[in-house]
């Protein structure tokens, strides 16, 4: 193998040499049509050729990036012969000689995702979201792929989607006084308004009056907003509570099936001589959709994005689909129990 490598890129060097020492002649053969809709001649062709031919004859079969790498090589060869012609047959040869690798599916998923959201980003870059899903895309392409000639690092390291405009995204506002207000599932009309802030623990807090008909708190670190909650209750003349729970409830640079997880540990107490309960619970997030639309009570909400919640405790298995719109907060959320839909809302 070694041997027959070394013997190609000195054919294809000699070959090139001869292409590109002709410049005042004129170059025959079609244009070949790039990824991006350009015509390639013959002699960028040449060039691909000698660029991949390079990188190619000085890497080994063993090499992690050897696959794609080959595989670019034999697609440089098809592309001289389709612009610039094979007379003579000898490109045809080294093609046939060839034995590469297949490029993994995992791969080949993960480059169409990059270039759907290259195409994406580039319609519009003060997205933010879009900035971070194509970055997202880049770093797994480099997982699956593999990034030999550092070519996609490079892209990444020149995304910078901190300053891109609209990086302010919030889809829980907070502030004393904001108030939302539900159609909730039992059908009654529920307020939930926040009253003031709090310290807890070093983090600043927003305080509702309740949240879920539970005493709750809000806060936002980067993209991610936080849900403090104490679960309290009745049943059959039984008092509960719990101790605190947090939740990390969104994230709100998360791309399309992105997910992440909060697992908590939280004591139930019991009036009367119930002994205390420990439970542990598991609270797995994805995020569905983003930026859709999406019609409540009547009313059309831009900038949504859809969390699907599903929560893993004692046994059972609950989930809950949630829906945020950008500067709004929560327009709605559906349980097998039922939906509650926003109604009203009042922001400072």
């Amino acid at each position: 193998m070694k041997s027959l490598k070394i013997a190609s890129i000195f054919i294809l060097s000699l070959f090139v040499f001869t292409i590109t020492s002709c410049d005042d002649e004129p170059l025959e053969g079609e244009f070949l049509t790039d990824d991006d809709g350009s015509e390639v001649s013959c002699v960028q062709a040449t060039q691909n050729l000698a660029s991949a031919s390079a990188t190619y004859g000085t890497t080994s079969a063993g090499d992690a990036n050897y696959s794609l790498i080959c595989n670019a090589y034999a697609v440089a060869l098809q592309d001289m012969i389709n612009a610039c012609g094979d007379d003579t047959g000898g490109i045809q040869t080294l093609l046939d000689a060839l034995d590469c690798p297949a490029i993994s599916e995992d791969c080949l998923t993960a480059q169409s995702a990059t270039a759907i959201a290259e195409t994406a980003y580039n319609a519009d870059t003060t997205d933010t979201n879009l900035c971070l899903a194509y970055k997202t895309a880049l770093e797994n392409e480099i997982t699956q792929c593999g990034d030999a000639d550092g070519s996609l690092q490079t892209i990444i390291d020149g995304l910078d989607c901190d300053t891109v405009v609209g990086s302010d995204a919030d889809y829980w506002p907070r502030a004393i006084g904001n108030s939302w207000t539900y159609n909730g599932l039992n059908g009654e009309i529920e307020t939930y308004t926040i009253l003031n802030t709090e310290t807890i623990d070093g983090n600043e807090y927003y305080a509702f009056d309740e949240l879920f008909d539970t005493p709750s708190w809000l806060r936002k670190s980067g993209t991610s907003y936080y849900v403090r909650s104490i679960v309290s209750g009745e049943v059959g003349g039984i008092e509960f509570t719990s101790t605190p729970i947090e939740l990390k409830m969104i994230k709100d640079d998360a791309v399309v099936g992105e997910t992440w997880q909060s697992e908590v540990s939280y004591t139930i107490t019991y009036s009367g001589a119930i002994p205390d309960v420990d439970v542990v619970a598991t609270y797995d997030y994805e995020m569905m959709e983003r930026n859709i639309s999406r019609t409540v009570e009547g009313v059309d909400y831009t900038d949504v994005i859809h969390i699907e919640n599903v929560v893993s405790a004692v046994g059972s298995v609950v989930t809950v689909q949630y829906y945020y719109a950008k500067d709004v907060g929560m327009i709605e959320y559906i349980t097998d129990a039922g939906t509650a839909t926003l109604t009203d809302y009042s922001l400072n």
